[in-house]
């Protein structure tokens, strides 16, 4: 019963399945090694040999999936950290952005600050001008 050591049911499956036995999900551990001792086509020492390649191909594609699970996460993962850090970028542009926009909207005020300034001096030059020449006029009529 050595032969076993180590089978899961779905390796006797695939064992007794090669020695052209008919079987189905139904049948339990047991009644699978009956199945494989009582076929014609077994022999002990080919079955060892059958069972071993059929366990480490077993474990070969187990191996193999866990391997690709990893990858998987890895992957992943590492597309999560790449989706944070351009939410991140994001962010940060959005408020440069927003500095940026309230900076020049701060300049365009003062600038508008400053051209009222400007127009007010000038007014007040012109009226100034004004003043000085409507006083030459009444002294020089008067």
């Amino acid at each position: 019963m050595s032969v076993f050591a180590g089978a899961r049911k779905c390796d006797l499956k695939i064992l007794a399945e090669q020695l052209g036995e008919t079987v189905n999900d139904s049948h339990k551990l047991k009644g699978l090694k009956k199945i494989i001792l009582a076929s014609k086509e077994y022999d002990e020492e080919s079955g060892k040999e059958w069972m071993s390649t059929i366990i480490n191909e077993r474990k070969e594609r187990e191996e193999n999936e866990r391997s690709n699970e990893e990858i998987q996460m890895e992957e992943h993962g590492r597309r999560e950290e790449n989706e944070i850090r351009q939410e991140e970028m994001d962010e940060r542009k959005r408020k440069e952005e927003q500095e940026i926009a309230e900076q020049k909207g701060q300049e365009e005020i003062a600038e508008r600050r400053h051209q009222d300034e400007i127009e007010i001096a000038e007014r007040r030059h012109q009226e100034e001008i004004e003043l000085r020449t409507r006083i030459r006029r009444t002294e020089a009529k008067g």
